[in-house]
């Protein structure tokens, strides 16, 4: 019975998408968070919904993160957007609302685990504010300037995964 339990709770943990951590949580008694845990950590194959939030962004050894396939082209659409923003003209309310769908469709794909999963998420969080920010931008020159923050971000990413 026991085996059932968990093996439950296993297939749960790993149908739960990063951006569902908050609800799961919530749901789950303690529990049942914890056999999920127990079970995230001795699973390999398991896929962990938890962030080292001690993580910091930094090489693999020296070497850039691989970056799982079905996230790259979320990675490389946010780019092309932020390239693509005219600071004189471009519509940065629209801009932000494009990289902040973007963005969600990048969580869903997330399929990353362990240490390169913390890693992404130690870029990832700052971009995500910047993101937050030009949505909320009043001005042009504030947008430009949270947009220009993006590009650094875009080129930080870069520097860390391929």
């Amino acid at each position: 019975m026991k085996k059932i339990i968990l093996s439950a709770l296993l297939g749960l943990a790993i149908i739960v998408s990063c951006d569902k951590k908050q609800e799961s949580q919530t749901e789950l008694s303690t529990t049942e968070q914890t056999a999920v845990e127990d079970n995230a950590n001795h699973d390999d194959d398991a896929k962990s919904d938890e962030h080292d939030e001690s993580v910091k962004l930094e090489l693999n050894n020296g070497e850039k993160w691989a970056m799982n396939a079905e996230m790259k082209p979320y990675i490389n659409e946010m780019e092309s957007q932020v390239k693509a923003y005219d600071p004189a003209n471009g519509d940065f309310k629209m801009l932000g609302k494009n990289l902040s769908d973007t963005n969600d469709n990048l969580i869903k794909s997330c399929t990353i685990k362990g240490t390169p999963h913390d890693v992404l998420h130690a870029w990832l969080m700052p971009h995500m504010q910047e993101i937050d920010q030009l949505k909320k931008a009043e001005n042009r020159d504030d947008a430009n300037h949270i947009v220009g923050e993006l590009k650094e971000s875009m080129e930080k990413y870069h520097e860390y995964f391929n």
